[in-house]
């Protein structure tokens, strides 16, 4: 009977501590007027080390991220809510992806700096033996140009109005593993009726009945399949297609993914 007290008491607080977590993600959605930006986190246990987010630069720029902490459980979550203070939609000054100038005013960095700041802060300051993988783009709201770092993330897809899909990048070192690693900024370009897919490992090693994973050209194959979806919408379907996939909505891995939708002025 100690042990079943012991056990609810760890269920409770993890079940508050999930609560938190999802806390992280303050807005779900938001229309930034040319372009619109939806969010999912799905973890696979109580807690896990995916996070999602996004924050505005200016009025005619914002910022989205995705990223995953090795590992899974309460030391993977604590590890990715202290990294959401360091990409605050809230206070600009905390956000390390951000700089300002003599006047006060708040301007976004190269993304590749970032992630080489984010890599020493992690190395220099939190004692930790986990890294993670980060994906970081910065979108002008007038032009469509994305500039993103990929730091051992998985590849941005691209989806094009006509529905085809193409993926950016090829990879990149993780954040947290190697002193003063460096990190490529790579641009690609939206034009209106194209979206920008940010999305987690989890996605793509989902295991369909035949034992084999999803891995990309699966994904894009689902991504093509919800043309049509849009926002929320589209990214609750593409989970449920994930668990029909797999049968099961019990994921072996974290699940997040961040959906850009550019409609252009």
């Amino acid at each position: 009977s100690e042990l079943q007290q012991i056990h609810e008491a760890i269920n409770g607080d993890l079940i508050e501590a999930r609560k938190l977590q999802q806390s992280l993600v303050r807005e779900r959605y938001r229309d930034f007027g040319s372009a619109e930006v939806s969010m999912v986190l799905h973890s696979c246990g109580h807690v896990g080390g995916d996070l999602v987010g996004m924050f505005q630069v200016s009025e005619s720029q914002i910022g989205v991220y995705g990223m995953d902490v090795s590992g899974h459980g309460i030391s993977s979550a604590l590890m990715t809510a202290r990294l959401a203070g360091y990409l605050s939609a809230t206070t600009p000054e905390q956000n390390i992806a951000l700089f300002p100038d003599e006047q006060g005013r708040f301007h976004a960095r190269c993304p590749g700096q970032t992630a080489s700041i984010l890599n020493e802060l992690i190395l220099g300051e939190i004692e930790t033996e986990h890294y993670l993988t980060l994906l970081l783009a910065l979108v002008d709201l007038g032009s469509g140009e994305v500039t993103y770092v990929q730091a051992g993330h998985p590849p941005p897809l691209v989806q094009r109005a006509d529905g085809t899909t193409e993926f950016a990048g090829d990879g990149g070192m993780p954040v947290g593993l190697l002193g003063r690693a460096t990190y490529q900024t790579r641009k690609v370009h939206l034009n209106p009726g194209d979206r920008l897919f940010i999305y987690s490992d989890g996605m793509m090693e989902c295991h369909k009945s035949n034992g084999d994973m999803l891995a990309e050209t699966g994904l894009a194959d689902v991504i093509q399949g919800l043309r049509q979806s849009r926002g929320a919408d589209c990214l609750e379907s593409l989970v449920w297609q994930l668990a029909e996939i797999t049968g099961s909505d019990q994921f072996d891995d974290d699940v997040s993914a961040v959906l850009l939708e550019f409609n252009g002025r």
